[in-house]
């Protein structure tokens, strides 16, 4: 269900960039052709073909690829590496599209393909800078780079948004066992593993606090398909996939307590030497109070009804309402509703 949906979500993202690339070719194509005395129209033409297929490869190995296992791989390497082995991917891309385009597009009856030592430094740059600038959106966090740079949050702003927020049970034992550095190894798998499924339904990771995963999504795109129950079970799935290799590389099992609501909060950028876009308010606070209510009940992930009453529970998940539940801090109690995996359900069945 994952690759689905990471192919229902990604592909027209991947058709979008395709278009671009056409696009810019097509102009470059024709200003190089018309500056050197050839037929614009024949630029357009082959320009629009390298620029496509450049921008399709890219766009694929960016929304397929880089986003899989070999997208962690390349996540867990320091950052200059990470920047200096995809730069020297886009440049292989950019030389075949280039190549490509010569040899079906040729300027003249065996003219051969012509690559010289200033075209392969110009796409190594290209490619480094598009890399850079990837790399430090990832660094900030998703669209969080977009957003300084337009200003979208210079003036704070109310939105109404999804949170899912997910701690680790058992990371107190786990710390006490592994001791710190090995825990903090095992922190950032976690995460890692996780990110994946989040991320490829629209999650956006808003923060890490401690052993905590906070995600986010704007309200419309969070309850489209109910995208945000549908990725909450889906990174209960990943870890329980991983399960043993989370036993031979740290001795133990990883489960995960989860809280979901939805509400209004302020969005806006905050802070001078260390700046980020901050999400506050009661929202927040309230989800994080549901992830305690999931260690009271012990009840592996509960949401508001306030979110479940907004959307459609897909099939495969069942809720049980645990009606209003006082939660710590908070003066009027909260109806809460706990969610179980039909699957999963079974198989605790099964097991007892």
């Amino acid at each position: 269900m994952a690759i689905d949906n990471q192919i229902r979500i990604a592909a027209p993202l991947v058709l979008r960039v395709a278009l671009v690339g056409i696009l810019a070719g097509a102009a470059y194509g024709y200003f190089s052709a018309t500056t050197a005395g050839g037929a614009g129209l024949y630029g357009i033409g082959r320009g629009a073909l390298t620029g496509g297929l450049i921008a399709g490869i890219l766009g694929s190995l960016e929304a397929f690829v880089l986003r899989g296992p070999l997208g962690a791989i390349f996540g867990r390497i320091p950052f200059l590496l990470n920047l200096g082995l995809k730069s020297l991917v886009y440049l292989v891309v950019f030389l075949f599209g280039i190549a490509a385009g010569q040899w079906l597009m040729p300027v003249s009856s065996g003219a051969g393909v012509q690559i010289a030592r200033n075209d392969i430094l110009f796409c190594f740059a290209v490619g480094f800078v598009v890399n850079f600038l990837l790399e430090v959106n990832r660094l900030l966090g998703q669209n969080v780079l977009l957003s300084f740079a337009t200003g979208r949050y210079y003036r704070p702003r109310v939105e109404q948004r999804i949170f899912l927020f997910i701690d680790m049970t058992n990371s107190t034992a786990a710390a006490e066992r592994l001791g710190e550095v090995d825990f903090h190894r095992l922190l950032n798998r976690f995460v890692s593993d996780l990110t994946g499924a989040l991320v490829v339904l629209k999650g956006e990771i808003h923060k890490y606090v401690g052993d905590e995963l906070i995600v986010t999504w704007p309200l419309a795109v969070g309850l489209k398909d109910a995208r945000c129950l549908s990725a909450c079970f889906a990174a209960i799935g990943r870890l329980s996939e991983l399960g043993p290799s989370y036993q031979r590389e740290f001795g133990l099992t990883v489960r995960i307590r989860a809280g979901l609501h939805c509400g209004p909060v302020v969005v806006g950028e905050m802070g001078t030497i260390k700046k980020e876009i901050a999400l506050i308010g009661d929202t927040m606070n309230t989800a994080a109070r549901i992830v305690d209510a999931c260690r009271d009940s012990g009840e592996a992930v509960i949401a508001s009804a306030a979110l479940l009453h907004q959307l459609a529970i897909p099939p495969g998940i069942t809720a049980r309402a645990l009606g209003p539940v006082q939660l710590r801090g908070k003066k009027n109690p909260v109806e809460l509703v706990a969610l179980h995996e039909k699957a999963l359900a079974l198989d605790r069945v099964v097991r007892a």
